[in-house]
């Protein structure tokens, strides 16, 4: 009887010598394990790491926590003295005290989150970095002029945007306030 070598790892394998009577399926796997060493993909390792037995532990022991929880939640006193001969626990009482605490802890911390980014971390409204930052992109090239920019910021506003740009609050505002019947000097136009 005859043992099958997978051979992904020429240099670790038991025989480094193909068999004759394999022909081009023996070059085809060596291709594929020159791929395989070659290819971000870890297939095997020599050194076991042992998350996966860490993982296992901690799934079994939260199961055991959590059913032990429960059963001190739910089984009345008298099951767990007479039966499971378990006299020392806490009062029933923090069986819902302690998640009802976890809960309000979760709630007032996300609140308390929204509040800091809310209150401390907003720039105030007359801060000129609500305006312009160094991260700022505006419509148009750098080697533009100034007219040529706001041209282009012009063009931009009135189309649908194929990106997000920051436009010059001047810009904006002339845009938003400025009455389309009266030219720059503020006549009307006809």
């Amino acid at each position: 009887m005859s043992s099958l070598h997978l051979n992904i790892f020429p240099s670790f394998s038991p025989s480094k010598s193909a068999s004759p009577t394999r022909g081009s399926g023996a070059q085809q796997a060596s291709e594929e394990d020159t791929l395989a060493r070659e290819s971000d993909v870890t297939v095997s390792t020599n050194v076991t790491s042992y998350a996966e037995y860490k993982g296992f532990f901690v799934y079994v022991l939260s199961a055991i926590t959590l059913g032990c929880y429960i059963a001190w939640a739910v089984l009345p006193e008298s099951f767990l003295n007479d039966y499971l001969s378990i006299y020392y626990y806490p009062d029933k009482y923090w069986s819902l005290a302690i998640p009802s605490y976890f809960l309000m802890l979760m709630l007032f911390t996300y609140l308390g989150i929204a509040l800091y980014n809310t209150e401390v971390l907003t720039l105030p409204l007359d801060d000129i970095r609500n305006f312009v930052d160094d991260y700022s992109t505006s419509p148009g090239s750098d080697s533009q002029t100034e007219e040529e920019r706001i041209a282009s910021s012009m063009e931009y506003i009135h189309k649908a945007p194929s990106g997000v740009w920051d436009l010059p609050i001047t810009l904006v505002n002339e845009v938003l306030y400025t009455d389309y019947n009266e030219d720059s000097s503020g006549r009307e136009i006809e």
